[in-house]
């Protein structure tokens, strides 16, 4: 009986050897931090998915990769073609450890369209309604007297505008303030505002 239990004791004492019991066990290989930073933060354009940053894991294990929200993980922490929004960046180590990081994209506010009535109205009144020109009896195809005349060819006026052929050589020219105005009116819709 004495024999046996001494057996069994020497048997247990193999087992727990065998399983790493009774000594120093491993280091946690993500005892070592993850650091993240991030760089290169662009807003998104208002409505459009330009934003753009970047994720720099250091510390941890080494061989890093990274994962935006849900998606597969990748070498690069450059996210690009990101919406107004927050985002979660998980970066993972050659050890399977992980940090992840909340970065947020703002949006830039959308650029206000000039004013018809106050802006763009008064440049055409007084660089294209003048004597001999966009008035009734002038040499252009149209008058101009409001919105319901410039509307339907903010287009054509636009491009004339941006490449300086209107107001036509020999009168006054706009001033570049002028010309942007005229041009964001147009790509703003030419509302009449």
């Amino acid at each position: 009986m004495k024999k046996n239990f001494l057996h069994l004791m020497l048997l247990v004492t193999f087992v727990i050897s065998a399983c790493g019991g009774g000594s120093e066990s491993e280091p946690d290989p993500c005892s070592i931090p993850i650091n993240l930073t991030v760089s290169n933060q662009q807003n998104a354009a208002a409505g459009q998915s330009t934003g753009s940053f970047v994720v720099m894991a250091t510390g941890g294990n080494g061989g890093f990769q990274y994962q935006l929200n849900n998606g597969s993980f990748q070498s690069s922490g450059t996210f690009n073609g990101l919406a107004a929004g927050s985002y979660n960046v998980t970066a993972r180590d050659s050890q399977q450890c992980t940090q992840t990081i909340q970065v947020t994209v703002d949006e830039d506010a959308q650029t206000s369209v000039p004013s018809f009535a106050n802006v763009v109205l008064p440049i055409m009144q007084s660089f294209c309604a003048t004597s001999g020109c966009h008035v009734t009896g002038g040499s252009a195809p149209f008058t101009i007297t409001g919105h319901e005349d410039v509307a339907p060819r903010a287009t054509s006026i636009k491009s004339r505008v941006a490449a300086q052929t209107m107001p036509p050589s020999g009168s006054a020219s706009l001033s570049s303030n002028q010309i942007s105005a005229i041009v964001a009116w147009v790509d703003g819709g030419a509302p009449n505002n």
